[in-house]
């Protein structure tokens, strides 16, 4: 292959996984990052003193995923060895099976279902180290990007970029592709229209939460409290809980609610933030003072929507020489976690377009939008449901409503509560009790298997409607007091 010049804008998690798989290949990689600040000595430090104020979301809790953990295993095994030699941890769905169901056996494909417990500063942090140290990557941080450098035509050729730094005047650097791993906040679709391209199609729809996260230390010699899963996950509607455990014996916990549930918002502060997390029977022993203490302030993030931009409209691209990979192009709701995975998928489609392709950048765009179509569009659509159904059933909620109640005032059955009642009451606990719910589900989660195919199994979904069918034979999942409750602990503390 011959090698070419690669531009990425953005030097965070998804243009570093781009660099990483680019220049595996041979290929000359330039990554042009916008904050400034250096790169801090450890991943110690790190954590406590970067300014990454392009990405936010490194104070926040993270999941990553097997998806992205298999990619660093297959393509990058050294890279894991960084991270374990940093505290990370692997998060085995086998280990988890064997403590939830006595005598489980495994089949091939399991040892593939493995987390990685590790805070997504320490990541970021170890994979710059690695890619630098690869010596294939030129890496320029307090560079802004002030736009594209384009040959006209229909489409147009993109051939570099404009850029500026706060030591000289704008200058322009060629290239022969042009990632753009920005993030959510990308400008690309500005970029494209000012050199003549028509207005990038972008589709949008509310999250429905705003969410806070606060990172904690295991005490030295404390033994964590018992997980019933690589992560604690727990939705009560008018409030979402995650804890998140990482490296080094740091956990996160991560709250999140409806923007417009007013009352819920006291939780973007330390008071109430504490209080709520106290309250909360899966999260209160881990934050427990005899077992943890608190070592970042509470962080929070709004203003969050799924969103979707089309560089290729009805089998034709908008121009030539440029993609997008990540949040830039595609991002959805990051309580789930799948934001570092997907952009690595979306790096790596990347890099396979490009040895199929080479030089013909026409069809290294299509090649890559339909790599995306198929690996990163489906859970962009799964997303989308959850979260209209999720506002709906806070907005229930608030009113003074059942959202799970199956039979409606006039005897009629609702479809839709029906539904969410089987997925509380069959699917949260065969994830516990049954192995082949627990692997199928565990394989979704970790974007292993497609999310299409989960709910139209019929043996699959029968499972799950024979664990609904015994909800009165078993003690309740442990969940979160009731809304007021909650509120009520909520203002003794503040």
């Amino acid at each position: 292959m011959n090698e070419r010049h690669i531009v990425v804008i953005g030097g965070s998690v998804a243009g570093l996984g781009a660099a990483l798989a680019l220049s595996a290949d041979g290929q000359r990689v330039t990554i042009l990052e916008g904050d400034p600040s250096p790169m801090p000595a450890s991943h110690v430090a790190a954590f406590e003193q970067w300014e990454r104020r392009g990405s936010p979301q490194v104070h926040h809790s993270h999941a990553l995923l097997a998806r992205l953990r298999n990619l660093v295993r297959d393509h990058a095994p050294e890279l894991l060895d960084k991270l374990r030699a940093c505290g990370a941890e692997e998060l085995r769905f086998e280990d988890m099976a064997r403590r939830l169901v006595p005598g489980a056996t495994f089949e091939s494909g399991d040892e593939d279902v493995v987390l990685l417990a590790c805070r997504r500063v320490t990541f970021e942090w170890v994979l710059r180290r690695h890619v630098l140290d690869g010596g294939c990557v030129d890496f320029r941080d307090g560079v802004t990007v002030t736009g594209l450098v384009a040959e006209p035509g229909d489409p147009p050729r993109v051939t570099g970029v404009r850029l500026r730094s706060a030591a000289g005047p704008e200058e322009t650097l060629s290239a022969d592709l042009v990632v753009d791993a920005s993030g959510r906040r990308s400008k690309l679709r500005h970029w494209l229209e000012a050199i003549g391209t028509p207005p990038v199609c972008e589709e949008s729809e509310p999250c429905g939460i705003f969410y806070t996260s606060r990172f904690y230390r295991l005490h030295d010699g404390v033994v964590p409290p018992a997980l019933d899963g690589p992560i604690v996950g727990e939705d009560l509607g008018y409030l979402k809980i995650g804890l998140f455990p990482g490296d080094a014996r740091i956990f996160s916990v991560t709250l999140a609610a409806s923007p417009d549930d007013d009352a819920m918002r006291a939780v973007l502060h330390r008071p109430a933030f504490e209080a709520a997390a106290g309250a909360l029977p899966r999260v209160s022993a881990w934050v427990d003072p005899a077992v943890s203490e608190p070592i970042s302030d509470v962080h929070a993030m709004a203003d969050l929507r799924n969103t979707r931009r089309f560089l290729v409209e009805d089998g034709r691209p908008l121009a030539l020489g440029v993609v997008a990979i990540g949040d830039a192009l595609i991002h959805t709701n990051p309580i789930t976690g799948r934001g570092c995975s997907l952009a690595w998928v979306g790096a790596f489609e990347l890099a396979a377009a490009l040895r199929a392709h080479g030089a013909d950048l026409h069809a290294l765009a299509l090649g890559h939008a339909a790599a995306i179509e198929r690996e990163v569009v489906p859970w962009y659509r799964m997303q989308l449901q959850q979260d209209r159904d999720a506002i709906e059933v806070s907005q229930a909620q608030r009113r003074g409503e059942d959202p799970f109640r199956v039979v409606r005032p006039d005897g009629s059955n609702d479809p839709r509560a029906f539904m969410r009642s089987v997925l509380r009451e069959g699917l949260l606990p065969a994830i516990r009790t049954d192995l082949v719910v627990m692997r199928r589900f565990m394989r979704l989660m970790n974007l292993l298997d497609p999310p299409d195919d989960l709910m139209r199994d019929p043996s699959f979904f029968g499972r799950i409607v024979a664990c609904y069918h015994t909800r009165h034979q078993r003690e309740p999942l442990a969940g979160g007091p009731p809304r007021d409750a909650l509120l009520g602990a909520i203002a003794r503390a503040a």
